[in-house]
């Protein structure tokens, strides 16, 4: 993307050695730190070190210093998880996998609708380290705001890295200056991820789906490939009301189907989603985004979410297959059982009927429920559908056989 014209930082760095220095003087032993997460992680600084190193330093010698990462698309260059005293992760997935094989690494399994509440809480940091953007004088978040508005607002220090080739799609207010201390500069700008086209069968996926998709509702969806292929298949305009928004609704626009402003917590795509959405109110904290009151009682809520798992009743796995984790459990949870409540709004599972000659649907889940059976509405695949609203176990169980074939 396009870099915005360069301003003088509002805040000066902090002596010479920036980001370092700050974390010393704030920092001491039994101290947790919190990384921002998304595409905006801070990788690299204006020196050239990589984030990982520098917060390896610091823990060695502070000494038993505590690590909280969330959803870090990419690995941490530099990171040395001896280092650190602990280090809990609040989302796993490939990104994480280094990490969370360390003795002294520990996933906790949660929604991502209660991070906030856990980071005011239990896992309560010390200083929150982040990516921010610059406009008019003012300090935003940029490709995210997730958890973080949260802990500003609760009094959590901030030592910012200002980003100068970063879009800014925050849709609150500025950050009070008096929260933040800009420590160093990066234009590194956010991770670039470009869509992967569909395959045929996500959009015969999307077309099933698409059946259940009233005009005036609102939609969440999830990334990858059916996401692209609902957005892009779409006839009617759509309203947008998910976690995290991709590349596709930059087509959704461009074809005068986007109703509205969207609202999302996380960006994830390339520079045409982040050229499109800068100077857009779109992001909000995950406090608005996967509120449940806020989900349930709006215009109908269409949950579109997908599946590695499925057992007989409806029970869905989204994490991985007993030791291979691929992801979290995010907001899946969330936004199924708001759909589920909302009035006239509906919880889909879409799902190939196989994968890699395997089907997602099994006797018992490889891993821990994600998300319950009584939060799935309809299940939908390439050449059915089950609707299980308003069965008993047992209907269900032959319902979901019979599209299966089971």
């Amino acid at each position: 993307m396009t870099p915005p014209p360069p301003e003088s930082p509002v805040l000066s760095t902090v002596g010479p050695k920036g980001l370092e220095s700050a974390l010393r003087s704030v920092l001491r032993a039994g101290s947790r730190v919190v990384l921002g997460d998304g595409v905006g992680q801070v990788r690299t600084l204006e020196s050239g070190d990589a984030i990982g190193t520098v917060l390896s330093k610091v823990a060695r010698d502070v000494g038993d210093l505590g690590l909280v990462l969330a959803w870090l698309p990419t690995p941490l260059e530099g990171l040395e998880p001896e280092a650190f005293g602990e280090i809990v992760a609040l989302m796993p997935g490939w990104g994480m996998r280094r990490v969370l094989g360390a003795p002294n690494a520990r996933f906790v399994p949660t929604r991502l609708a209660a991070v906030p509440a856990l980071l005011a809480g239990a896992l309560r940091p010390d200083v929150l380290v982040t990516r921010l953007v610059e406009r008019g004088g003012a300090l935003h978040f940029g490709t995210e705001v997730s958890w973080q508005r949260e802990l500003v607002d609760s009094g959590v220090p901030v030592l910012a890295i200002l980003d100068s080739n970063a879009p800014k799609a925050d849709a609150g207010p500025p950050l009070s200056r008096a929260a933040v201390t800009v420590v160093a500069c990066s234009d590194d700008g956010p991770i670039r991820f470009p869509h992967k086209e569909p395959d045929p069968v996500h959009d015969q996926l999307a077309d099933a789906v698409l059946r259940f998709v009233p005009e005036g509702a609102r939609l969440q969806y999830g990334p990858g490939q059916l996401g692209t292929a609902l957005l892009r298949r779409a006839s009617w305009p759509l309203r947008i009301d998910t976690g995290l928004l991709t590349d596709a609704v930059v087509d959704l626009d461009d074809r005068g189907l986007l109703a509205g402003t969207p609202s999302a917590t996380y960006l994830l795509g390339g520079d045409r989603l982040f050229d499109w959405a800068d100077g857009r109110p779109i992001l909000h904290g995950i406090s608005y985004t996967h509120d449940f009151t806020r989900l349930r009682d709006g215009a109908p809520l269409i949950a579109v979410n997908t599946a590695i798992e499925i057992d007989p009743v409806g029970q869905v796995n989204v994490e991985g297959i007993g030791d291979n984790v691929v992801g979290g459990i995010g907001g899946h949870p969330d936004y199924c059982a708001a759909a589920a409540m909302s009035r006239h709004g509906l919880s889909i599972i879409a799902v190939r009927s196989a994968f890699g000659g395997r089907s997602p649907l099994v006797e018992r889940l490889s891993r821990p429920v994600s998300t319950p059976a009584y939060d799935v509405d309809v299940i939908v695949t390439e050449s059915g559908h089950a609707d299980l609203r308003g069965t008993d176990w047992a209907r269900r169980r032959k319902l979901i056989g019979e599209l299966f074939g089971a």
